[in-house]
């Protein structure tokens, strides 16, 4: 396989039994070779030659979206001290996983994706367990920036005759033009523009807040405690909206994989996540040091803002940022999804004779690779906008799947495939990192229980 730090041209070049001559044992491995080459199983995607502060930029995108957003209303359930200690323990575990994955893939397994690190180290039976957990959480995800650009429309034209189902699909027409980004660098380079969408209405915020509160009778000031006094499952809810606003490890391999060098993903991984950190915390105790837990404060808090040009500019940043902070979930989403469908359709309509039909790569912009793009991308934006509209407790039914699936992808899986991979080759002070990814399980099925226990309860109140 070649290295993924090596150039690529846009179209690779891939040899294949029966296909460059080379004469085939068995027919069925013909065939499955035939799909893993046009699924991108056993090819890793261009490279696309990113800086370091180019993966900076697109992993600041991927963590710090609009969970940031919510983090105040955590504080406010948690208190000053449990949400101070677990925004800690959560910034610190998502670099350790980063660190992880990012030493599998230097190291083991020469891959760009969870699917095929599965792949790789558990075989076709891990690599659909892989794809049937981390392209639905991909969906919700995609589903959820989408849901909140809704949201902010809805905010921003408040008193207009449009719905929010309405919002919904102008949402997704917009989120779709937005995609047409596909490759990794162009995403990187208008990243710079979600981040500071994203930044600007959370300072906004801060000032407005702290002169709405100098009128205790329209906006009283809330308790602000050491400790909770809220029930088991408000707080569980609450610390696990803090974990998930760090489970950008789900796309952590494909971020890596573009980068001109794959051994300086730990300082990009640092960096960002010491920011998203910074960032979070910032927000929170600002917020929560001016409202407190009080009773118009919303989620999102920027929803709590009083009408005027500041919430206008707010909700505008807002619409920004998630239209844009779409495109790194989406995008991974959308190239999986037409890596399984492309290939179906073309041998359907033209034959399996010229098999095997591999997918054009992100970097190819010829135009039946945008078209094609095009296509998978509609298909993907309806079904998003549509599971918007259709279900009525989204974010209820995002949290539950969050549970089940984000606590995967950032705690059990990197120290699962570690002790499969390292364990038994181990030796000496080595064992200590056995023993650390045995922690991340047992956290990881920790947070998984709670998850679930939190979820539940709250589905059941409502």
């Amino acid at each position: 396989m070649a290295s993924v730090d090596s150039k690529f041209g846009e179209e690779c070049a891939v040899d294949m039994p029966g296909v460059t001559g080379e004469p085939v044992d068995d027919l069925n491995d013909a065939v499955e070779q035939t799909k893993d080459i046009e699924s991108g199983d056993t090819v890793d995607r261009a490279c696309e030659n990113l800086s370091v502060g180019l993966a900076i930029f697109l992993l600041i995108v991927d963590m710090v979206g609009t969970g940031v957003l919510s983090v105040p209303n955590s504080f406010a359930t948690l208190g000053w001290i449990p949400g101070h200690l677990t925004l800690a323990f959560c910034w610190i575990i998502s670099m350790l996983a980063g660190v992880l994955l990012w030493y599998l893939r230097y190291k083991k397994y020469e891959v760009h994706s969870y699917p095929q690190m599965f792949s790789a180290a558990f075989g076709k039976k891990g690599l659909v367990y892989a794809r049937c957990n981390m392209y639905p959480l991909l969906f919700l995800y995609t589903s959820a920036f989408s849901y909140t650009q809704a949201q902010a429309w809805s905010a921003l034209f408040a008193g207009s005759p449009v719905s929010l189902k309405e919002w919904m699909v102008i949402a997704g027409f917009v989120s779709l033009v937005v995609l047409q980004l596909r490759s990794f660098k162009a995403m990187a380079l208008t990243s710079m523009i979600a981040i500071v969408t994203i930044i600007v209405p959370v300072g906004i915020s801060f000032f407005v807040f702290a002169d709405m509160v100098k009128d205790p009778v329209a906006y009283p000031v809330g308790p602000r405690v050491l400790f909770s006094y809220y029930g088991t499952s408000d707080c569980v809810v609450a610390a696990m909206d803090i974990l998930y606003a760090f489970a950008g490890a789900v796309v952590f391999l494909e971020i890596m994989s573009t980068m001109k060098c794959v051994k300086n993903f730990p300082y990009a991984l640092i960096v960002s996540q010491t920011f998203a950190y910074l960032f979070y915390v910032t927000a929170g105790s600002v917020v929560y040091g001016l409202a407190g837990d009080a009773t118009w404060l919303k989620s999102p808090f920027t929803n709590s803002l009083q009408p005027g040009a500041a919430s206008i500019v707010a909700n505008a940043c807002i619409v920004i940022h998630a239209s844009i902070a779409i495109i790194v979930t989406g995008q991974v989403l959308i190239y999986a999804f037409q890596r399984a469908a492309e290939p179906f359709v073309k041998r359907m309509f033209l034959g399996s004779d010229n098999a095997p039909y591999k997918v054009a790569p992100l970097t190819c912009n010829k135009p039946a690779a945008l078209m094609w793009w095009l296509l998978w991308s509609f298909i993907v934006i309806l079904f998003a906008t549509l599971t918007n509209i259709i279900i009525p407790s989204f974010q209820i039914f995002l949290a539950l799947i969050s549970s089940l699936i984000g606590s995967q992808t950032t705690l059990l899986w990197p120290a699962i495939i570690d002790i499969h991979a390292f364990a038994k080759v181990r030796t000496g002070k080595q064992h200590l990192l056995t023993a650390f990814s045995a922690v991340l399980v047992t956290l990881g099925i920790v947070a998984i229980v709670l998850g679930l226990f939190g979820d539940i309860v709250v589905i059941i109140q409502e």
